[in-house]
Formats: structure tokens, C-alpha cells, sequence
């Protein structure tokens, strides 16, 4: 199984990036700073013990047969309704609400259509095309900043640290909890997956740290163009921030275009997580290659 699906250090470093932006880069709050890149090396330490088994082969391992088993299975299920999550909370009501005005369930089924045929391609599949697509993502990030920079209001910063200590930490802990905890989905791929043993942590680190900093970017941004308040109770601050775009009179309403980003984003992140939960079911029931 492993010989048959190899991913590039350079393939798996921008897999890193959609992932760790997947949903966050809509919704995060002004509150908040950046993702920590430092948790990626949590997530490589114990697989490097391990270089050839994924994670549900490492829980059996060190587990055992059958609580490897169970805990496996609870992981699986995790995934699964983190893949129903983003798909709700993110791809269809954003678009619905946002851009087009068609029923969620067909939203929701023609974006889960695409990401099943991806999955059913392979990760090597998946991996390839987010290499061809990345230059898509970057495209619409680099113009969005620079087409929104005119309208940053520095004053937005002040005054610092009002609310004290207790509630950016407490924040910044609700936003790892949801961005650098779920990189264990990750441990599906890497390393078992990743080709070039001698670059594919340094893929996993740097991957985390280019999507923190994108995230810093967009958090930065939302509080100084739309101020604190407004990015702390918007429900997608950085598709708020693509509305203002405006260079005289005849650019505007681009936010569409903008959603490029937001739409790959989201698609490699859902894909990633059923990947997770049908090769981690697969390998659970120890079923054949050939037989997902």
C-alpha cells in the first residue's frame, strides 16, 4: 500500500498549507493571532520512530491489536464528523449565504461529489493537484492584500493588550484546538507516504509555518481595515475584507474571485479528512488496496 501512493516533500509542504487554512482562513476572529508552527514538530517526533506505518498502524503498535483498534476507530469517527463539519459550517452555508442562492443539500452533495472522486484517485492524486492549483491560491491572496492595503487604518491597533492577558490566551487556545490539534489527521500521510526521508519534516514544519503566517496576514488585515469590532462579530471577516475592495470606479465586487481561495482551501481540507477516515477504516478492517 505505502509503495503505491508517494507524495514529494514539495507536494506534502502545500497539502500542509490547504489544510492548516482549510475553514480558518473564512471565519477566524479578530481576537485571535496566528496558529502556533512550532505544534507541527509535536506531530513528527513519534511518527519519525515509526517512518513506515501510518497512524492507525502506529496506535496498533503501541496499543496493541484491539485497543489500537478502538482507539483507531474513535479517530475515524472523529474525522468523519470533522469532514461533515466543514462541509456544513463552511463550504455550504458560506456559499449559500454568501454567493448563490441554491439549496444546501445540492451544495453540499456536488462539493462532497468531487471530493469522493479525489479520494477514490488516491492521496498521490490529491497531492498533485494541489501543486497545480497552489499558484491559484497565492494569485488571489497577493491581490487581495495588496488591493486592500490602501484602506488599512493603523489607528485599529490601539489601544494594545486592553483586554488583558486571560482572554488572548484563552483565545488563542480555542484556535489551536481547532488548527494545530487536528494535524494528527496529517499522520495518515506523513510520514508512511512522504518520499525524501531527509526533507519531509522539514515539509511538515515549514508547511505549518507559511499557513500561520498566512494566517497572521489575514487576522491583521480584518483588524486593521474592518477594525476589532466589526471582525470580531462578522461570520466570514475575510470575505468582508474582499467587499471592500474597490480601485476607482471600476473595480469592485471581485469578492467571487477572491473565493478561489477560500473554495481550495476548503476542498483539499474536506478531502483530507475523508481520506483520513476511509484509508484509516480500510486499514482498521484490514482490507486490500484494491478493495477502497
Amino acid at each position: 500500500m505505502h509503495n503505491q501512493m508517494n507524495l514529494s516533500a514539495a507536494q506534502f509542504r502545500i497539502l500542509v498549507i490547504f489544510y492548516s487554512l482549510g475553514g480558518t482562513i473564512l471565519v477566524v476572529p479578530g481576537s485571535l493571532t496566528a496558529d502556533s508552527k512550532q505544534e507541527a514538530w509535536m506531530h513528527i517526533k513519534l511518527p519519525s520512530l515509526y517512518p513506515n506505518k501510518t497512524l492507525i498502524e502506529l496506535n496498533e503498535a503501541l496499543l496493541g491489536k484491539w485497543l489500537g483498534k478502538l482507539v483507531s476507530l474513535l479517530f475515524v469517527a472523529s474525522t468523519l464528523l470533522f469532514c461533515s463539519q466543514v462541509l456544513f459550517f463552511y463550504a455550504g452555508s458560506f456559499l449559500t449565504t454568501r454567493i448563490i442562492q441554491t439549496p444546501m443539500l445540492a451544495v453540499h452533495l456536488l462539493f462532497m461529489g468531487i471530493v469522493i472522486v479525489g479520494v477514490r484517485l488516491g492521496i498521490e492524486t490529491i497531492a498533485r493537484c494541489a501543486e497545480i492549483l497552489f499558484p491559484w491560491f497565492v494569485t488571489p491572496f497577493l491581490i487581495l492584500v495588496f488591493l486592500i492595503f490602501p484602506q488599512i487604518h493603523y489607528e485599529n491597533l490601539q489601544p494594545l493588550l486592553e483586554v488583558g492577558a486571560k482572554p488572548i490566551i484563552r483565545s488563542t487556545l480555542v484556535f489551536k484546538s481547532i488548527t494545530s490539534l487536528t494535524f494528527i489527521v496529517l499522520l495518515t500521510v506523513f510520514p508512511a507516504h512522504v518520499a525524501e526521508p531527509d526533507q519531509r519534516n522539514c515539509a511538515f514544519f515549514t508547511g505549518s509555518l507559511i499557513g500561520g503566517g498566512i494566517m497572521i496576514i489575514i487576522v491583521l488585515l480584518g483588524i486593521l481595515v474592518l477594525g476589532n469590532t466589526y471582525t470580531r462579530i462578522a461570520l466570514y471577516p475575510s470575505y468582508e475584507l474582499a467587499r471592500r475592495i474597490e480601485v476607482a470606479d471600476f473595480l469592485k465586487n471581485i469578492e467571487v474571485i477572491m473565493a478561489i481561495m477560500w473554495f481550495l482551501s476548503l476542498y483539499f481540507k474536506t478531502s483530507l479528512y475523508y481520506y483520513a477516515t476511509v484509508s484509516g477504516l480500510a486499514q482498521i478492517l484490514e482490507l486490500k488496496p484494491t478493495e477502497f
